[in-house]
């Protein structure tokens, strides 16, 4: 069973990852359909909670489960953050099954309602693929822009891909709820 409720949602709740929830997290960012999206070439051998933390999210930052219920769908998460400037960067994944149903949408709105409202942040920046047209949907569909484009940025499957650089502040946030 994921951890306590730290968001609740409409449709879904964002939940602590405790270290019964590793095994999940480790099977499906290593699942083919999951990590193709991710600029990485190699397998995430994680099965400690503390390395884990360490690996991927900052002092400051947060790794939430995505939920239905107890049924755990992926990962946001909120890392990189510069509390000088405010800002910090966001991102996530669904397993396959979750996908296309919005609950990649409302995960990410709660983790930005949460950056923005709790945490006072002012920006948040967000990567990915150009050629990933799901999940830049979902940034725009949020009210991310676009603010750049790094090419060939990533080597991945012997093809280089694009990185799209999304950016969206406060202001423009609560002009969209």
């Amino acid at each position: 069973m994921p951890g306590p409720v730290f968001i609740r949602g409409d449709h879904i709740d964002l939940r602590t990852v405790t270290d019964e929830d590793l095994s999940f997290v480790t099977t499906w960012r290593n699942h083919p359909d999951v990590r193709r999206w991710m600029p990485r070439s190699r397998p995430d051998l994680t099965d400690d909670i503390e390395a884990f933390r360490e690996g991927f999210v900052d002092d400051e930052g947060v790794n939430l489960l995505a939920c239905d219920g107890d049924e755990r769908l992926g990962l946001v998460s909120m890392f990189l953050v510069d509390a000088d400037s405010r800002r910090a960067r966001l991102g996530a994944w669904l397993k396959p099954d979750a996908q296309g149903g919005g609950y990649g949408t409302e995960a990410a709105s709660l983790l930005v309602e949460y950056a923005f409202e709790e945490r006072a942040l002012r920006k948040l920046v967000a990567n990915a693929r150009a050629d990933n047209a799901p999940s830049r949907g979902t940034l725009e569909k949020l009210g991310f822009t676009e603010e750049g484009r790094q090419r060939d940025h990533y080597y991945i499957n012997g093809e280089y891909v694009d990185r799209v650089i999304y950016g969206l502040f406060a202001d423009e946030w609560r002009g969209t709820v």
